[in-house]
């Protein structure tokens, strides 16, 4: 039995950016001899890895268009949709040469006393049944390790599908894809399971880790304490502008002819840009590009910076941004 503090805490919001933002308040602030079991959830939110492309992994006009939420985490790894029918857990602790396998245990035996028998698959995979219940992802600063991992238990798998389709923008990533894998919800296997009831499963088994320790609720006051993280989830900079260098090319045929515009984009912004058209405005190409270049790859910037001239190209041009997905 190992000597440490173990703590459960509980979180009664479903915004992502304060979730992530306490769950990186609580590594930082994490003692030598403390444990924390931290277990939350987002609502209709599209998660990604620290190092994804936002524009690849995600149709984010759909997410937006449904009052949904897009935010990077600190880990790699892939992207991946929570809502109701999701419970997040985190294990905060000082890394120790097994910290994973302890932690896996824990999440093992909470499946095991709701009648679940799951085995843990690779590196990353919980699987009952031979379908994934459970991803996990990994995050060390300091000698202390961040694991975190999503349970299904009743996720809407057809929002899954729809958000987390891969765009049909030709992107050129350095970033890394997602590894669409096969899924299941623990409530196709056993009907009875709820999210309250893998919370307590949850509690007593990493009670029965370690010893009994205290549980709280997140309040206000604790949420004030992780602001300046809250702000820095809820930037564009981060979740957005932290992702890897890459290409995309987009076209269309308007009336007035054909339209091809090429991109680099590094941090979020159009680093390089061209444009091939057969229009019989000759000043077209360079005029987009004036507007367009150094802007941050956001829709409503760059048709902000293209209705500055009133010409009809550009009219189409803006209408035609506005269905893409930027």
């Amino acid at each position: 039995m190992h000597r440490l503090k173990p703590k459960v805490l509980i979180s009664n919001t479903t915004d992502p950016s304060i979730n992530l933002a306490v769950e990186e308040y609580l590594l930082h602030a994490l003692k030598a001899d403390e444990t924390i079991l931290f277990l939350w959830q987002n609502d209709n939110t599209v998660v990604i890895g620290r190092n994804q492309n936002p524009w690849k992994e995600c149709d984010y006009n759909k997410l937006e268009a449904d009052g949904g939420t897009l935010v990077r985490r600190l880990s790699g790894g892939g992207a991946v949709y929570h809502d109701l029918g999701n419970l997040n857990y985190t294990i905060l602790s000082k890394k120790r040469e097994n910290s994973i396998d302890e932690n896996i245990n824990i999440i093992i035996d909470a499946l095991s006393a709701m009648g679940i028998d799951a085995v843990f698959s690779g590196k990353n995979d919980i699987l009952a049944d031979d379908m994934k219940i459970s991803g996990n992802a990994y995050y060390e600063e300091d000698n202390k390790l961040c694991h975190h991992g999503t349970l299904l238990i009743n996720a809407n798998m057809n929002k899954l599908s729809h958000y987390l389709l891969v765009s049909k923008l030709k992107l050129q990533s350095k970033g890394i894809d997602s590894v669409k894998s096969r899924v299941k919800n623990l409530i196709e296997i056993d009907d009875t399971i709820t999210v309250e009831r893998a919370k307590q499963a949850l509690i007593k088994a990493f009670f029965n880790q370690y010893y009994k320790g205290e549980i709280q609720i997140i309040d206000d006051v604790f949420i004030d304490s992780a602001k300046t993280f809250v702000d820095k989830y809820q930037s564009w900079d981060w979740n957005f502008g932290s992702s890897p260098e890459f290409n995309i090319s987009l076209e269309n045929r308007f009336k007035w002819g054909g339209f091809e515009l090429n991109l680099l984009v590094k941090d979020g912004i159009i680093k390089e840009a061209s444009v091939y058209t057969d229009a019989l405005n000759t000043q077209l190409s360079q005029l987009v590009v004036e507007k367009i270049l150094n802007q941050p790859l956001k829709s409503e910037m760059l048709i902000e910076a293209l209705n500055e001239i009133d010409i009809t190209e550009f009219k189409d041009i803006t209408n035609w941004l506005c269905k893409q997905n930027l």
